[in-house]
């Protein structure tokens, strides 16, 4: 395992006591991790639905959330139930309550050990900071900056590398007190401004590192939550010839327009996933190609979409196995999508000039579920989140080879990557709650990663 440097901390007995009582089944091997114990459920639309329904906001099964029986399952669900229905997120994709507790009572085991792998070396350095108990969803580089966003607690913190100080900056969304404005996606463009989506708020935020100061904008459909920034193939947040940038929205079938200038949002709605309640498809993250035609994900709709601004026309692609559950793409400078599969373990490659599948890469890891690709402008490199193994995965785009680096902790879920031309690779530990990855953290963590070959 890499050895860590960051600041010290602690992290209750129990835990503790867990991460060893694994060692100590594992023998002298690898200990088991999420991936292991969804490689050792039964290989059926059903796991593929768990790993939709649940995996979205933290890792599955070891070492934190396994439960031995239904009852035990049961109770784990009504909690996680009570969040997704008092966020509004219909992310649990279940008929009826016991359906879930009764299939893991049934057939979820505890491995003895898991999965080994030859992993690649480098020098790993984490950054804590934030407020205990925050949840932070993504990472970005701007600025001299590292940056991370509490989704709850509607702040913007940053830290300088180099030194280590910190600071923090009120996000001055329009949310009532002790609310979460949703700080989601955390993007930058290539003048290095900072875009946060502000998804229970209903705006856009605008950060400018060099004066520290917000421009908010408003205006979005209501009940829509603002979710992800399209981007490009350089992975900076895409303008349109108009200067305009462009925003998926979580419960909507709806990407929307907003003019920079002057605020202006035009929505564009897409071709209906017939046979689905709207909120529940989940129209998730977008990329645009060469030709300024918009790529899009529809998570439970278990769709490949796109959307042709100049005509407004749209469609949808039915190139998954059921309940596959395409997340975070990438496209690069060929105009290929790389399309993660939360629920398959597989990574689809997507010509998106002639609108044909390439072929679906294998995860090297049984039972790891990918969140988000992001292609290195500097290398051309793909990188993707082995958020079951701990892990991130550097993919070559000419011979899709793939080289596993292993992140430090137990549950290191993680759910973007950002790179800053030094070599380094950057991500951020992203669960909620973040007690399911076993830091000595008790708040938000970036993590830069130096590969030394």
């Amino acid at each position: 395992m890499n050895k860590p440097t960051g600041a010290n901390g602690s992290r209750s007995g129990f835990w503790g006591a867990a991460f060893f009582f694994l060692l100590f089944l594992s023998g002298c091997g690898e200990p088991p991790r999420s991936c292991d114990w969804l490689a050792s459920l039964p290989d059926t639309e059903m796991k593929r639905k768990v790993v939709v329904g649940c995996t979205p906001c933290h890792p599955m099964g070891l070492p934190v959330a396994f439960r031995y029986n239904a009852a035990a399952w049961n109770e784990q669900y009504l909690k996680m139930k009570k969040l997704d229905d008092e966020l509004e997120l219909k992310l649990i994709p279940f008929q009826y309550d016991m359906e879930l507790p009764n299939w893991l009572g049934s057939n979820s085991r505890l491995p003895s050990k898991g999965f080994e792998i030859k992993t690649a070396k480098a020098d790993i350095k984490e950054f804590p900071l934030g407020q205990p108990k925050g949840f932070y969803h993504d990472m970005a580089l701007a600025g001299g900056r590292a940056w991370i966003a509490d989704y709850f607690g509607n702040v913007l913190y940053g830290i300088n590398p180099e030194t280590g100080a910190t600071e923090q900056y009120p996000i001055p969304a329009d949310v009532a007190k002790d609310k979460p404005a949703g700080a989601h996606a955390i993007d930058v463009d290539e003048n290095g401004i900072l875009w946060i989506c502000l998804t229970k708020a209903e705006q856009v935020a605008r950060f400018d590192p060099q004066t520290k100061t917000f421009q908010i904008f408003s205006g979005y459909p209501k009940g829509g939550n603002v979710q992800y920034f399209v981007l490009d193939k350089d992975r900076f947040i895409y303008h349109d010839k108009e200067g305009c940038f462009w925003t998926t929205h979580f419960s909507k079938e709806i990407l929307c327009r907003t003019n920079p200038k002057t605020g202006k949002i035009t929505v564009f709605k897409v071709k209906h996933r017939e046979g689905m309640e709207e909120a529940t498809i989940h129209l998730y993250a977008a990329v645009a190609d060469s030709k300024g035609k918009l790529w899009f994900t529809e998570t439970h709709g278990n769709r490949l979409g796109w959307l042709d601004p100049t005509t407004g026309k749209s469609n949808l692609l039915d190139i998954f196995i059921s309940w596959a559950g395409p997340k975070r793409l990438a496209i690069d400078d060929e105009d290929r999508l790389w399309i993660p599969q939360l629920a398959s373990g597989v990574i689809t490659l997507f010509d998106a000039r002639h609108e044909v599948k390439l072929k679906d890469l294998q995860l090297p890891i049984p039972g790891d579920y990918v969140y988000c690709i992001r292609r290195d402008r500097f290398s051309g490199n793909l990188w993707a989140t082995g958020c079951g193994s701990d892990s991130l995965y550097r993919i070559d785009p000419k011979t899709q080879q793939f080289t596993v680096f292993r992140l430090p902790r137990r549950g290191a879920y993680t759910r973007t990557t950002a790179f800053d031309g030094k070599g380094n690779v950057w991500t951020n530990y992203a669960s909620i709650p973040n007690s399911q990855t076993l830091t000595p953290y008790q708040a938000g963590c970036i993590v830069r990663i130096t590969p030394k070959e």
